[in-house]
């Protein structure tokens, strides 16, 4: 995928086809530019392409400025000075939430149980299209977004005959993205699989872990013993915290320092991979897994984030997918050697899982316009043949009924 910065020369024809992406996420926004290729033949140099997409430009803007206005100013700001001549022919939006998918008063807004509490409220898609010459557009969020994109690649490129895909993005929060039969799943909202209860492990208890602060205001169980509340960047730092001052103070009252900043959370680069923080947080994942293999049968298992950038967690989380599971069910490949490895496994993408999702966004609404068009216009064609050919069997009719009474008069 291109680099931030400039063209670099790559020219834009007036008969080019142009999507734009904007992924929006917990510390940056990235907007990217993307051509509609008809024939993947044309490469453009500098460009790179998957199928018929070549990526012309991204750039990164930081979703910490002064404002949210700040930061979606920046992004409308990059969107206008680089659009095409032609307009965008379709915008793809990806961004964190909870966010209003529904075309309701809330569509396109961060919700008030928004952990970032600066965003609640904020809308995000209306400045975005106006910005893109309002045009043809889908929201979708931000674990969505990579699930599609996972499910897609599975598809198209690997030949693998799979109807559903789960993304789980393991950061500062837990997002569930789900693709069941070629779409991302909704129902009255999205899916919020990072706040289902989980059966923690025997010794959970022996630091008295209580959630994770950001759990208390307005986060389902208020964040005790869930997946959020045990396993994202946050709840794993202040369980950390917690147990350096129990063991380095004798105050009873001291529970540790919460999580607030970037500063704290990095402490968990430095945990070593034996640590028991590693164990809590592979059976709240393992935990997750086995609900959606339950509930969904999920045939693949994504998991990505800063968290899982501990590359440990995964053969810990696969053996206990098994373990919970006693054998209940038989999962595809279970027996096969590396099948685990395949059915839960890290992204095919990396980090641009979100941003490839949302570009796939953009194009699936402009190809389900063109399909529209294309359909009118065989609908009208169809209508003018048929009308054309009442017309002339009318006219022939009429010819003949006229044949038949002139043979009759000279008769």
């Amino acid at each position: 995928m291109a680099n931030d910065g400039d063209s670099g020369g790559r020219e834009i024809k007036e008969e080019d086809v142009i999507i734009a992406a904007v992924e929006g996420g917990g510390t940056t926004f990235v907007v990217s530019l993307a051509r509609m290729v008809v024939d993947p033949s044309e490469s453009k140099a500098g460009c790179e392409s998957f199928t018929d997409l070549q990526v012309l430009e991204t750039h990164t803007i930081s979703s910490e400025l002064e404002t949210p206005q700040h930061t979606l100013d920046e992004v409308a700001d990059f969107l206008m000075a680089h659009k095409p001549p032609q307009e965008y022919a379709a915008l793809g939006i990806a961004c964190f939430g909870p966010i209003g998918l529904n075309k309701s008063k809330d569509y396109g807004c961060i919700l008030a149980s928004s952990p970032k509490k600066a965003w609640r409220g904020v809308d995000i898609v209306t400045p975005l299209l106006e910005a893109c010459g309002n045009c043809p557009h889908a929201l979708e969020t931000d674990v969505n977004a990579p699930a599609l994109a996972e499910y897609w690649v599975a598809r198209t490129k690997k030949g693998e005959q799979i109807s559903s895909a789960a993304y789980i993005t393991v950061g500062t929060g837990v997002g569930v993205g789900l693709v069941v039969n070629d779409k991302p799943v909704h129902g009255f909202l999205h899916p919020e699989g990072g706040h289902v209860c989980i059966q923690p492990l025997q010794n959970n208890g022996s630091q008295d872990h209580e959630g994770y602060s950001w759990g208390t205001e307005r986060s389902p169980y208020k964040g005790v013993n869930t997946v959020e509340g045990v396993t994202s960047s946050v709840a794993l730092t202040e369980r950390l915290l917690k147990a350096r001052a129990l063991t380095n103070s004798d105050d009873d009252d001291d529970d540790g320092a919460a999580a607030d900043g970037p500063n704290e959370r990095d402490a968990l680069k430095d945990v070593p991979d034996d640590h028991e923080v590693w164990d809590h947080s592979a059976n709240a994942l393992a935990n997750l897994c086995v609900t959606l293999i339950l509930v969904t049968s999920v045939e693949r298992i994504v998991l990505g984030g800063g968290v899982m950038n501990r590359s440990i967690l995964f053969p810990k989380i696969r053996r206990r997918v098994l373990t919970l599971l006693n054998n209940y069910l038989e999962l595809p490949h279970h027996d096969q050697e590396n099948g685990m490895d395949q059915f839960i496994t890290g992204s095919t993408w990396g980090d641009r899982g979100g941003l490839v999702g949302t570009l796939l966004l953009a194009r699936s609404i402009y190809l389900a316009k063109k399909e529209k068009e294309t359909a009118v216009t065989a609908t009208k064609s169809d209508d003018s043949a048929f009308a054309i050919g009442v017309v002339h069997g009318i006219i022939l009719s009429a010819g003949l009924a006229l044949a038949a009474l002139t043979l009759v008069r000279k008769r």
